[in-house]
């Protein structure tokens, strides 16, 4: 059974579906760009066997879940907490999003997500606190339950079946909107499936981008073909709108079973859409972001391009993704129960797992025992263990220096380490990172240098190319030029309920800086 891919199960033995979400769709109501609302939904086995849910993927970069990360008897039932944090290209917006919950050796089963953005974003709400989102959505208290048991601490490596230099069939698109139907990989030339919505605010973000990179390489025989899962006559009559035809020269087609969708995006166990998958013969050349998609594209017209150079790095991040999600679950638990050592023995397994990735799970233990867990001392004697360990590592030297500047529920904000490893991560950047940049810049803020900071935060400005976090960035220089200079204040945290229809606590303070 390990030998079989997952989707190949879901596509080809795929039987009735057993799990159904409780509810079937959810309102979060009103959320203010800058903020994001969370609410916990049900998964339900009403079958005779064991299911595994194998990931939950939004339709959008916008909408995530968890899911839960042991099998579902039968009649039993688990959580997953659905988070909506909207961009803004969604200003003003009433949103309608899905989040799929991929089965194994079942299929898939979905869960609507609805919300609306001010059109005036003006100041966020100050949160309510880690177990209580700052807005409610618009539905009814459940009853108190009593806390759910203790999540496995325990976390296993896996290899996804959609990865770099697996061969591919070609898709079944329900659909042809535009183009002439293909049924087969033509030898020799250049594929790219774009998966995309056609309400998708992320597509929204890098249309320029990515019909600017169809334009280039289509005129030099690379074959585009955008699919969505929405329905054929949803895609025609958005493709029928004043300019859209304009802005999209390729293939387009509708995919409402979901079957590209499994084959593709849910074999690499990730979370995130939209994104580009580039095939060549068949064989899976790379995926990944379009915005980094041209280097790839030019090393395959030239001939010079070996898709086993991405294998590691793709393996790794799906790993990192499934990562997330136990983490995220885990996080949830403490929160309910106010014991935070089950995560940090769920941090160990995953860095133990994930070696590759170590120092950005020790950066987050770090950050949990300065704050949450409350263990300032251990924690920053654990903190200069690892900065001295990872002294070339400028990610996990930046991301410690924000948890001790930002994170909220940091009672002892140690400033010269924080300045320290700020400074270090710059240097190792030898000063041409943004994020880098900014972090110095916040770190000079807080310890009341508002020349440094500012000029710090010009930097990060100037350095930064893309241009949402550009405006986060200039967001940020304004703090650094007006703001009441300090440290971040502290806040206290009570756990949440056992029964909190409620956001988890982020591991980090609302980031004006833009920085993690």
């Amino acid at each position: 059974m390990r030998l079989l891919p997952v989707i190949r199960w879901i596509c080809q033995h795929a039987v009735a579906v057993t799990v159904v979400v409780e509810p079937a769709s959810i309102d979060l109501g009103s959320i203010p760009l800058g903020q994001e609302k969370s609410m916990p939904v049900m998964l339900r086995n009403t079958g005779t066997s064991p299911v595994k849910v194998v990931t939950a993927a939004g339709n959008c970069a916008c909408t995530t879940s968890t899911w839960p990360t042991e099998p579902i008897e039968p009649g039993a039932t688990a959580e997953a907490v659905v988070t909506l944090k909207p961009s803004e290209s969604q200003r003003g917006e009433r949103l309608t999003k899905k989040v799929t919950f991929v089965i194994e050796g079942q299929g898939v089963v979905d869960l609507a997500v609805v919300a609306s953005v001010p059109a005036d974003a003006g100041a966020p709400p100050a949160p309510a606190g880690p177990g209580v989102s700052a807005a409610q959505p618009s539905t009814p208290a459940r009853p108190a339950t009593p806390l759910p048991p203790k999540p496995s601490t325990a976390f296993t490596r896996v290899d996804p079946p959609m990865k770099p230099g697996v061969r591919a069939p070609f898709p079944t698109f329900d659909h042809w909107i535009i183009g002439a139907p293909e049924q087969s990989w033509a030898p020799g030339v250049v594929y790219v499936i774009d998966f995309f919505g056609t309400d998708c605010s992320h597509c929204r973000e890098y249309a320029t981008l990515i019909e600017q990179v169809m334009r280039d390489f289509g005129a030099r025989g690379v074959r585009f073909i955008a699919t969505t899962d929405e329905q054929p006559e949803t895609v025609r009559a958005w493709y029928g709108k004043a300019g859209v035809a304009d802005h999209f020269p390729c293939a387009i087609t509708a995919d409402p079973d979901r079957s590209v969708l499994a084959a593709f995006q849910h074999g690499t166990f990730r979370t995130s859409t939209p994104r580009f998958f580039i095939v060549k013969d068949g064989i899976v050349q790379w995926y990944g972001h379009p915005k980094v998609s041209r280097p790839v594209l030019e090393a395959l017209l030239a001939g010079t391009w070996d898709p086993r150079t991405e294998l590691a790095d793709a393996v790794t991040e799906s790993n990192v993704a499934r990562a997330k999600n136990v983490t995220d679950t885990m996080v949830r638990w403490c929160d309910r129960s106010g014991d935070w050592q089950p995560l940090l023995e769920t941090l160990d397994n995953v860095r133990a797992a994930i070696p590759e990735r170590a120092g950005q799970y020790e950066s987050q233990r770090f950050l949990i025992m300065i704050g949450l867990a409350k263990q300032a001392e251990q924690g920053y004697a654990f903190g200069r263990a690892v900065a001295k360990a990872r002294a070339g590592e400028m990610e996990t030297l930046r991301a410690m220096a924000r948890a001790i500047l930002e994170t909220p529920f940091v009672k002892v904000r140690d400033l010269d380490f924080a300045m320290e490893l700020a400074l270090a991560a710059d240097a190792l950047a030898k000063g041409e990172d943004a994020r880098a940049a900014d972090t110095v810049a916040l770190a000079n803020y807080a310890k009341g240098n508002r020349e440094a900071a500012v000029t710090n935060g010009e930097r990060a400005v100037r350095l930064e190319t893309d241009p949402s976090m550009k405006r986060k960035y200039e967001q940020a220089l304004q703090k650094y030029r007006t703001g009441p200079m300090g440290p971040e204040p502290s806040k206290d945290h009570e756990p949440a309920p056992a029964d909190a229809p409620a956001t988890p606590p982020r591991r980090g303070a609302s980031r004006p800086a833009a920085g993690s």
